[in-house]
């Protein structure tokens, strides 16, 4: 069966335009808005992206994706059912791309701490002199900038990196013992 090209045939209320086309010749499909590609395409889509990567969630995100990049620029498309696809494709190669990049370099997902963890770390951080544990916990706790933390404490940013560098060094000591 020979395949049509999605065109446009002019615009419904609303300014949206109509789109003519379907996978095959038999079967003309008429879309008036977005909201008609994204529920006739949606399911579809997902199960495309699933075929690719591992996780219907991964998938489901990699559409919802593809669906953000086609409306953005939903009325420049001449092709939105063959951009949405592309998109599609795209983005779950993108995803192992990544994946296969984060394997090679050992990058491992975050996973929380434990809370026995989180006590050891307290326990490590009281052993720590008082600039360097408040630093410390200022830096990685309040997610201050070093600018920030040097303005709260009365120093220096020069002073806050060292006390940070010299402090997570000591936490290595701590830890490691």
């Amino acid at each position: 069966m020979k395949t049509i090209p999605w065109m446009a045939s002019g615009v419904s209320e609303g300014d949206q335009p109509i789109w003519h086309g379907s996978a095959t010749a038999g079967e003309v499909h008429q879309l008036a808005s977005f909201d008609d590609l994204y529920r006739d395409e949606y399911g579809p889509m997902v199960r495309l992206a699933r075929g690719l990567v591992d996780t219907q969630e991964i998938a489901e995100e990699i559409v919802q994706d593809a669906f953000a990049r086609v409306y953005e620029r939903w009325n420049r498309l001449d092709n939105p059912g063959g951009y949405l696809r592309t998109a599609v494709v795209n983005g779950a190669r993108s995803e192992l791309r990544k994946r296969e990049v984060r394997r090679r370099i050992g990058i491992r997902p975050f996973i929380p701490p434990q809370p026995e963890d989180r006590d050891y770390l307290l326990d490590a951080l009281d052993q720590l002199p008082p600039r360097q544990k408040t630093v410390l916990v200022l830096k990685f706790y309040a997610d201050m900038t070093e600018k920030e933390i040097a303005q709260a404490i009365g120093v220096r940013p020069g002073t806050v990196k060292s006390a940070t560098s010299r402090g997570l060094a000591e936490l290595r000591k701590v830890v490691e013992q």
